[in-house]
């Protein structure tokens, strides 16, 4: 039945109370049941409710051209999308806030459990590179030299400092996989580290 011929959506344009109450009493349900497969029940029951307090207060302007039901089930599914995308962008805005927490730390010079595990965890992955190895790490990426600087310091080529340099960031990578971008951020500043 198309709404030009529904008494339901006749009455409802008109302002009619009672058509109200049916209409929720009808679709209340199913509605809750299909926002529950976007959000979590709480959300689904607060989504449906506004979905029918907009629906309400906008009676006179909505003009619907294919049935009622499919109008209101595509009010709930926008209302949910519009929801997650709302909490999405919450949450990321609650991770980055606590990015900067945790970066206040290392502006004010106090060493935080993270900077600590990640500290124990470095040396760690240092302790198993070999002598030499190490040594051409630590003056690379610690101590800011050119590959140039590091072979005229140590008596070798710059092709020995290169490959020094690659067997130690692959030893790293292999070691420290799950902290790479954590420990690229807060000790290098985005610098090239790996």
């Amino acid at each position: 039945m198309t709404n030009l011929n529904n008494p339901l959506y006749s009455k409802l344009k008109a302002g009619n109370k009672s058509a109200f109450q049916e209409l929720f009493e009808e679709y209340y349900t199913s509605m809750y049941f299909y926002a529950c497969k976007f959000v979590d029940d709480d959300l689904a029951r607060d989504l449906v409710h506004d979905v029918f307090m907009i629906f309400w207060q906008n009676k006179e302007n909505i003009t619907i051209k294919s049935s009622l039901s499919a109008y209101l089930f595509r009010m709930v599914r926008n209302k949910c999308l519009k929801e997650i995308e709302r909490q999405k962008v919450r949450d990321d805005y609650n991770a980055e806030s606590l990015n900067l927490d945790e970066l206040a730390y290392y502006n004010d010079g106090i060493k935080s459990i993270i900077e600590l595990e990640l500290e124990e965890k470095l040396k760690k992955a240092m302790d198993k590179m070999p002598d030499g190895c190490r040594q051409v790490f630590v003056m690379s990426r610690f101590n800011g030299l050119k590959n140039k600087e590091i072979a005229e310091q140590l008596g070798i080529s710059v092709k020995a400092v290169e490959k020094q340099i690659t067997k130690s960031l692959k030893i790293l990578r292999l070691e420290l996989k799950e902290y790479l971008p954590l420990l690229m951020y807060i000790y290098f500043n985005g610098r090239d580290f790996l």
